[in-house]
Formats: C-alpha cells, structure tokens, sequence
C-alpha cells in the first residue's frame, strides 16, 4: 500500500535537495518504511555513509525524484577539521562511492570522462563547482593507451551561469558532449539543506543527474541521462539553507522550551518575518570562506582518486591541480 503522508510533508520533501534528508523526513520518529525505497548506513572513519536507493515508480513518486541512487556522506566534524585530517579519509569514502557508478574504463576504448563545474565563481556559497574544477588535471589532450594503467582521459568545463552566459548550462554542456563524446558526466554544484546543521556537513552522490538551482527555486533545464544520452553522475555539498526553515527551526525549538503546543506557529512566523522579501530568502554560515574551499578540495580528492588508477592514498594530490 502507497505510503498516506500529508500533502504538505510530502511538498516539503520533494522541494530538498538531499534525499537522505527528504527520507528521514518522511520515515519520521516513528521510523514508517517507504514504499519502493532501499536504506542502509554504514560508518566509516571520519563520517557515516547513507545509502538511499529508489527502486521503482512508487519509491520516486514518494520522495519526488527519479529512480536510482542517492548516496550522502555525512562529515560531521568539517566544521572543526583542518583540510589534512579530513581530506584523505574523506575523499577515499567518495571515490569508492563514485567508482561503483561510473562505467567502467577499457583502453581500447578510451572516451573521456567529462567533469562540469557548475555555479558562480564570484559567490562563495555558489563557487563549490568552479572550485573544484580548479583542482583537476585534464589529462584528455594528452592520454595515450599506454597510459591507461596509470591515469583515464578526463575533460572539465565551467560554464558558468545562465545569467552570465545568456545560455542555459545543459545546453553548454549538451554542446560540449556532443562534441567529444565522453563515457560519462560528472556535474558538481552546490545544494541547498533542510536545516542549518545540515549545511556545508555532508556531500551527495546521485546517479540521475541533476537540475540546477532547484535547492533555491531557481529551476533550470536538467542535466540528465534523458537530455544528453550517457550517465550523468552529480556531486553536490549544501552551502546554503532556506531563511524560513532556519525560523521554522527555531520557533519549534522555542516552542517545546516552552511547552506549547501550536503545530501552524512556525510556519507563521516564518511567513511573517520574511514578508517583506519578495524571493525565497537563503543564507550561509560566515565560515563558507573556510569551509568552500575544503569542501571543494575533499570533492576533487575524490574524483582524482575514483578517476585515475595510478592516484592512490600516498600520492593522489599528485594528480590535482592547485593543491
């Protein structure tokens, strides 16, 4: 039987970015199943993986979001962490996340993997993308067969933003596609989180692409399998967090202090603090400067090493730029 959730809970979800935060919405306190979905949680070193996986039309009519896997990898203490503790341990618990989805490499057929930067350089909570295309070695111009053992041809793009560019960002790289044919995409943007604690703490691994600006009702055309006919792989960290969300937290907290009972008060007052905003209001914590660039490093790390079969734990910065 189709899960019975209230029509605005299930809004809620379907608007966030993160699935494991969409799924722990909808389980709730009293841990309901979903129908057509998969979860598991595995710790390792320094964070804890959580594995949801829808499995068919009911799983993707529940959750708002297409069949496939959706792996987050919970870092807890980015936000204490200086970059040589977390960088190893988190960007090995990334590759070997993003090796199970990416096809597999044959050096008598050696198309490239194409990795796309999205986002704005210029803003902090936007830059995630362009950041970590920073870090990466193209090694597409170069490769040869007999390299093939060491590093795999990998192509990187930014392409910006639609305001910038005029040009929608999945028609770029639509172009960018069709003119080297690459085995696969890798998209890498920064998301939206449900509440303030889940900000610029986890990183998000999908194979059903991704539309970007969704986590900031900025809907764009989506990158996806459907629109560029071959995989799509998105990585994505939360850098921001809905105003409202962060009052709706807040005025809960308050309420159980308080121990009132009054379900609608939060989103009230959420309504009425942010009135006079005529758009969806989003913030960033004031260490983004810190933690953006860590963040982008730990993402690099990761494809550096799920990437190239020569990068291992010893001497994976090797294969990056800018480090």
């Amino acid at each position: 039987m189709q899960n019975d959730f209230d029509a605005r809970l299930l809004a809620e979800a379907r608007s966030l970015d993160m699935a494991a935060e969409a799924h722990r919405l909808l389980k709730g306190d009293g841990g309901i199943e979903l129908e057509g979905v998969r979860h598991s949680e595995r710790e390792f070193s320094c964070g804890k993986c959580v594995t949801i996986e829808i499995l068919n039309e009911a799983g993707a009519k529940v959750l708002g979001r297409d069949i496939g896997h959706y792996i987050t990898i919970e870092l807890p203490g980015i936000h204490e962490a200086a970059a040589a503790d977390l960088v190893e341990p988190a960007s090995a618990e990334l590759a070997r996340e993003l090796a199970k989805m990416l096809p597999r490499f044959e050096a008598a057929d050696p198309r490239p993997i194409l990795l796309a930067g999205l986002g704005n350089f210029k803003t902090t909570a936007d830059a995630i993308g362009p950041k970590v295309i920073s870090h990466i070695q193209p090694t597409n111009h170069f490769f040869r067969r007999e390299f093939a053992g060491e590093i795999r041809p990998v192509a990187a793009i930014t392409p910006g933003v639609v305001g910038n560019t005029g040009v929608e960002t999945a028609a770029l790289i639509k172009g960018v596609v069709e003119q080297i044919r690459p085995a696969a995409l890798i998209v890498v943007d920064a998301l939206a989180a449900s509440s303030i604690s889940g900000v610029m703490s986890s990183i998000q691994i999908c194979d059903t692409g991704i539309r970007p600006g969704s986590g900031v009702q900025n809907h764009r055309l989506a990158i996806n399998r459907a629109y560029l006919g071959i995989p799509v792989l998105a990585v994505g960290i939360p850098t921001v967090v809905q105003a409202a969300s962060i009052i709706r937290e807040s005025a809960s907290l308050c309420l159980t202090e308080l121990n009132v009972s009054r379900a609608d008060l939060p989103e009230l007052v959420a309504e009425q603090m942010l009135s006079p905003f005529e758009h969806d209001l989003v913030m960033t914590p004031k260490e983004a400067d810190e933690l953006v660039p860590l963040a982008a490093l730990i993402i690099a790390a990761g494809l550096t090493r799920a990437l190239h079969p020569g990068a291992g734990a010893a001497d994976f910065a090797e294969y990056m730029q800018g480090v």
